[in-house]
């Protein structure tokens, strides 16, 4: 069984369409009774048109924005090895989010995140919040190169900030 979906790729979430393929027939309707109880597999048009379209039509744009997204990630990976060097990328290959590796200066992201939102207004993810997270933080690279170049500056404001105020603590 495959679960299939435009939604993350082609920024179709408000779609709410995905698709289920099932080889094996028993389990097919086993499926199919169990997603057609509740009558979650009843699209509206826009849920039935906008996948076909995205999947035959949208290859061109979707490796326009995965080479877009790269850069972003090549842009802030070489930004941090340069300007920010308390803390590191962690290389990837497959996601538009940065996971940040801050346990060089603190333990508990929690109150490096908190920090940085407070001292410059940049929203980041607190590792905590995902498995084994502890002393990481996670961007989004998803957005256009001035909002990172802007948040990779506040990152950076901010980094500065918290260990001034980390050494004057000790």
């Amino acid at each position: 069984m495959t679960c299939v979906a435009p939604t993350k790729a082609f920024n179709l979430a408000g779609i709410q369409t995905a698709a289920v393929i099932v080889p094996d027939v028993s389990l097919r309707h086993k499926v199919s009774r169990g997603l057609n109880t509740d009558e979650v597999a009843e699209p509206n048009v826009f849920a039935a048109i906008a996948p076909v379209a995205a999947f035959s039509r949208g290859g061109g744009w979707l490796d326009d924005l995965r080479a877009y997204l790269w850069e972003n990630r090549r842009f802030a990976e070489n930004y941090i090895k340069k300007e920010i060097k308390s803390i590191s990328a962690v290389s990837a290959r497959a996601t538009y989010l940065l996971w940040l590796d801050c346990r060089r200066i603190i333990g508990n992201s929690s109150d490096l995140c908190h920090f940085i939102r407070k001292h410059s207004g940049l929203y980041l993810s607190d590792g905590n919040e995902y498995r084994n997270g502890e002393g990481f933080l996670r961007m989004n690279l998803a957005c256009p190169r001035q909002q990172v170049e802007d948040g990779l500056n506040r990152l950076k404001e901010s980094v500065e900030a918290y260990e001034a105020w980390v050494s004057k603590q000790c």
